[in-house]
């Protein structure tokens, strides 16, 4: 037995045993809900664990075994302590309170309200104000406010709230600015220059292209679809291609692919230096949300395990990462859709997406390496998309085929222009031109495949137990495909 082999068996029984300590850390996650119980009944409950496995357990798993039940205990506890931080502060019921607050987070405007977050400056806790459109607030200003707290009855509300750390919510409560002397935080400076820059950035989208193109545009960039028509976003539903003006992993992906296509034939340091660039310029260009900052992390160790070699070690990463970002903000794994579907589309890219490029019939290796990475991560997250909304796409294969490919021409170009527009709105014309005519036969092709008979399917939505069978299925093909790989070059040797 060589060096070689000695080091991938330790490589291989590390990954093992950093798996099963995060897979129960995660599970405990996962199950804390079910657990009303407290720590000590807890901490009870693993010794009566402990004891039953002295007798059931094979001595050589009785300590991993241990360990496992430990994190997974861990799991549980570190969700209830999140819940219980967040579910702390109470106020009084149907009685109007007033608290003086600060805006911490840019106001969302749509055409029917503005909907804003606020920080109680003396409690600390995070509520939603629901305004009149247009409210004229912005990031960072602080407000006297005065109105119910109303706690989400609704459960699904709740828990999309407490995602963000938001406990209650008022409906069009009085409000007035005030003028504070500690003014805003390094950190608040810092985020609200990022906000000016995306919001200088949509400016210069929407002065540099015509409409839908701009919207739509902005949706690719940005993730924006507050000016989306109703049209084109009932097309991208019945489509199945949604996912390309959502900010998560798949924006992340489109631009690592392509990059890593241009430069690798080049130069190795800039097929790796050059995603992370990208990836920073994309979270700030996007103001960097939360869930385009967590993506934009899991991808930058997606590019720095792609720079170890294993595709393991890609999966690791990811799987490490996305356990931190549970454990910082335990409600992520069960209630945040766009963490589910940016990790479903990590793991789609590097287990699906070399499994379609050996399938795919197609003789260019650059589309053939966009389309099979794309296919490789709408596979694994459709299974959470039926779960969630119930909505089939029998044309998303087709539709995204044919679109897929231009995506991250229409991004460079479209970033490009859209910059030019702040700056010198007459030279990004030039290049405006290109990218329109590209956007307005990627908006065609959709409305074309969501205009055919049949194309989406409604109310198939998938239970907790399909949708682990729908997982398992895909973890069967992973094998078999590995499986079949191996043999082939055993054979060959």
């Amino acid at each position: 037995m060589n060096i070689s082999n000695i080091s991938n068996i330790i490589f291989n029984m590390k990954a093992v045993f950093c798996g099963i300590i995060l897979f129960a850390t995660v599970a405990g996650v996962f199950f804390a809900p079910y657990f009303s119980v407290s720590s000590v009944a807890l901490v009870a409950l693993f010794a009566i664990f402990f004891i039953i496995s002295l007798s059931l357990i094979p001595e050589k798993w009785l300590w991993i075994s241990m360990i496992a039940i430990g994190f997974f205990f861990f799991g549980v506890l570190r969700y209830q302590q999140y819940q219980g931080a967040l579910e702390s502060v109470t106020y009084p019921k149907d009685k109007d309170i007033k608290i003086n607050a600060q805006v911490v987070e840019p106001p969302e405007d749509t055409k029917k309200a503005t909907k804003v977050v606020i920080q109680d400056q003396d409690k600390k806790a995070k509520f939603l104000l629901v305004l009149r459109p247009f409210s004229g607030i912005k990031y960072g200003d602080y407000l006297s406010v005065e109105g119910k707290a109303i706690a989400p009855e609704s459960e699904g509300l709740k828990n999309s709230l407490l995602v963000k750390g938001i406990t209650y919510q008022m409906l069009f409560p009085k409000t007035e600015k005030v003028k504070a002397a500690g003014g805003l935080s390094l950190g608040m400076q810092v985020k609200n220059i990022l906000y000016e820059v995306r919001n200088r950035f949509e400016a210069g989208i929407n002065s540099t292209f015509p409409e839908p193109e701009a919207s739509f545009l902005a949706g690719l960039l940005l993730g924006i679809k507050r000016n989306l028509p109703d049209w084109l976003m009932g097309d991208l539903q019945k489509s199945g291609t949604t996912h390309i003006i959502a900010l998560s992993g798949f924006n992340i992906t489109v631009i690592i692919m392509f990059l890593r296509m241009i430069f690798s034939k080049k130069s190795a340091k800039m097929s790796f230096y050059a995603p992370l660039i990208a990836i920073a310029g994309f979270v700030v260009m996007t103001g960097s949300q939360s869930s385009v900052v967590r993506a934009g992390i899991m991808g930058a160790m997606m590019m720095i395990a792609y720079r170890v070699g294993r595709q393991s070690s890609s999966a690791m990463a990811i799987i490490i990462t996305a356990a931190l970002m549970i454990l910082i903000n335990p409600f992520i794994l069960r209630f945040d859709i766009g963490f589910q579907l940016s990790f479903a589309a990590f793991l789609g890219i590097i287990y699906l997406g070399p499994i379609f490029k050996e399938v795919l019939p197609i003789k260019s290796e650059s589309v053939k390496e966009i389309l099979a990475m794309t296919l490789g991560a709408q596979v694994m997250a459709y299974p959470i998309i039926l779960y969630y909304f119930g909505n089939f796409s029998l044309v998303s294969l087709f539709t995204n085929m044919i679109v897929m490919p231009f995506i991250p021409f229409v991004m460079l170009i479209g970033f490009i222009s859209a910059t030019l527009g702040m700056m010198w709105p007459h030279l990004s014309y030039v290049l405006s031109w290109t990218v329109t005519f590209a956007l307005k036969a990627i908006i065609s092709v959709i409305h074309f495949s969501a205009s055919l008979p049949y194309a989406s399917l409604g109310d198939i939505g998938l239970s907790p137990t399909n949708l682990v069978i729908c997982y398992v299925i895909v973890l069967e093909i992973v094998f078999i495909y590995k499986h079949l790989k191996k043999r082939r070059f055993t054979n060959g040797k």
